[in-house]
């Protein structure tokens, strides 16, 4: 299952394998996600393998809800262990101006960081795709 950040000469997706930890029911371990990264921006193309967690994913997707609805505010999708982090904040027009960061290897690798613009008409899709994968990969248990 797949989700994608769209943008002015930007693709980003974020394929969601499977969990990581398939038997565990304790919400530290069974809510991590396998998931292959890919980013296509001008002059880069980065494709790695990331642990990422249902609860980030839940909590990014409820952020994005909220921009949409109120044409204001920002939505965050961070990561446990620095593999990504991106931050979008949209403005009255429907302009949504994103930064990025990706490492990898996580923590001592290679750090890219970029920015780039999109509009309010992608985030139907991009929240139709993030609901769908909390569907299939709901958050387990309770911190």
């Amino acid at each position: 299952m797949k989700f994608h950040l769209l943008g002015d000469k930007t693709k980003i997706e974020i394929d969601i394998l499977s969990r990581e930890y398939p038997n565990s029911f304790d919400y530290w371990d069974g809510n991590w996600l396998v998931s292959n990264v890919k980013i296509e921006i001008p002059g880069y193309y980065v494709d790695f393998n990331a642990s990422l967690r249902t609860d980030d994913i839940r909590d990014f997707v409820n952020e994005l809800k909220l921009m949409n609805r109120n044409l204001s505010g920002k939505a965050i999708l961070k990561n446990l262990d620095s593999f990504i982090h991106f931050e979008c904040e949209i403005d009255r027009l429907g302009q949504i101006d994103w930064s990025g960061e990706t490492c990898y290897p996580a923590g001592s690798g290679a750090v890219l960081n970029f920015t780039f613009i999109s509009n309010q008409s992608y985030l139907h899709d991009l929240i139709k795709e993030l609901e769908d994968i909390i569907h299939a990969f709901p958050v387990i248990g309770n911190p």
